[in-house]
């Protein structure tokens, strides 16, 4: 079992249309993508390439953000390479990429052969996107089911095995549930949805989540073979953890509990708990987003780009400071939304994010 391990994930299925309605806010490698400058024509704009490195779940974002990027710059490219998030930071403390992809940045050790990463001005850790986990289930009829942390893990662990369990039947009153096996459809396929959800069973389930933060779900879970792909649509009594881009209007979803309250799987639940969650500055060059479970629907995985505060060149340091901007566009927040299922960080995130990353130019000559 690992924890926190940043192993490439597989891609995720990213829908082509925002689901929830919502409008909201392969490259090979050398050894000097950071150093070697961008070109920049004042009288056509913005001119060059850069490289990022990170998790593969982020392809679809950084794509969406290209487009966004290129509208007012024909001139510039991005080109991504999927090999995961502990070798993006790698890459970037390298100085082999321009900027790095991952999740929870902050727990990955790089490795000592790597040196600092970005140097004595250190990195900037922004949150870009969030993509909202659900718990999907097969039950005919039943539109609406609550499931606390405790149930869940009890559920995964098959220590709760019938629908119509007591347990079950005592936080869903006035609902009959069916006398059916539960079926769990769990996979270690994608490790940011499951780190997410181990994440949530942690905080919420107490003793009877004893495994911690994982990307890998352990023994005691019975996983699906990795080649097969998950048969909710046909298996009755099943249950799947999947992100938004999967389920859209598919699948029924059941309400979870966070710190007491139950919240729905809904675009206005998953964006209240979003505004409504902290922006912590840790550090100089990191922001963390907060999700409040009190106001609405707080699970998702947090996609974070990481940039380097200096660049060796400054022409460079404008290509990022202007990819960087483009991230946290409306516009680019638009084309995560529609065409990676993708949430952006809050209002406040969002300006303070801008705002480092603008002064990514400064004082790189």
């Amino acid at each position: 079992m690992k924890y926190r391990d940043k192993n490439p994930a597989q891609p995720r299925t990213a829908s082509q249309l925002g689901r929830f309605g919502v409008i909201a806010w392969s490259i090979v490698l050398t050894g000097s993508a950071c150093s070697a400058p961008a070109a920049i024509d004042t009288n056509y704009g913005l001119r060059g390439s850069l490289v990022g490195v990170g998790n593969s779940s982020m392809s679809g974002l950084v794509s969406a953000w290209n487009e966004a990027w290129r509208g007012p710059n024909p001139a510039v490219s991005v080109a991504f390479s999927p090999d995961g998030g502990a070798v993006g930071l790698d890459a970037l403390a390298r100085e082999q990429t321009h900027f790095a992809t991952t999740t929870m940045p902050g727990s990955v050790e790089l490795p000592a052969s790597s040196g600092q990463l970005c140097g004595q001005a250190g990195p900037l850790i922004l949150p870009a996107a969030l993509l909202p986990v659900g718990v999907a289930y097969n039950l005919p009829g039943i539109r609406s089911v609550r499931l606390n942390a405790a149930i869940l893990a009890g559920m995964f662990e098959k220590k709760i095995t019938r629908w119509n369990d007591p347990l079950i039947l005592q936080e869903n009153p006035g609902t009959t549930l069916p006398d059916l096996e539960v079926k769990p459809l769990l996979s270690d396929k994608d490790k940011d949805v499951t780190e997410a959800v181990t994440e949530y069973l942690s905080q919420e389930a107490g003793d009877e989540w004893a495994h911690g933060i994982t990307t890998e779900w352990p023994d005691t879970v019975d996983v699906q073979d990795k080649t097969k792909p998950l048969e909710l649509d046909n298996t009755v009594g099943g249950l799947a953890v999947l992100d938004r881009g999967i389920i859209g209007s598919r699948y029924s979803t059941a309400s979870l509990q966070f710190d007491g309250s139950y919240q729905s799987f809904s675009p206005d639940s998953v964006l209240a708990a979003i505004e409504a969650g902290e922006t912590t500055l840790r550090g100089p060059g990191s922001l963390e987003q907060e999700l409040d479970g009190q106001a609405g629907y707080a699970l998702a995985v947090k996609e974070y780009v990481v940039f380097c505060r200096e660049y060796s060149h400054a022409q460079t340091a404008g290509l990022v400071s202007s990819w960087g901007q483009s991230v946290f566009s409306e516009t680019g927040q638009r084309n995560a939304n529609i065409f990676a299922s993708a949430l952006p960080p809050s209002r406040k995130t969002t300006e303070q994010a801008k705002e480092l990353v603008a002064n990514i130019a400064e004082g790189t000559e």
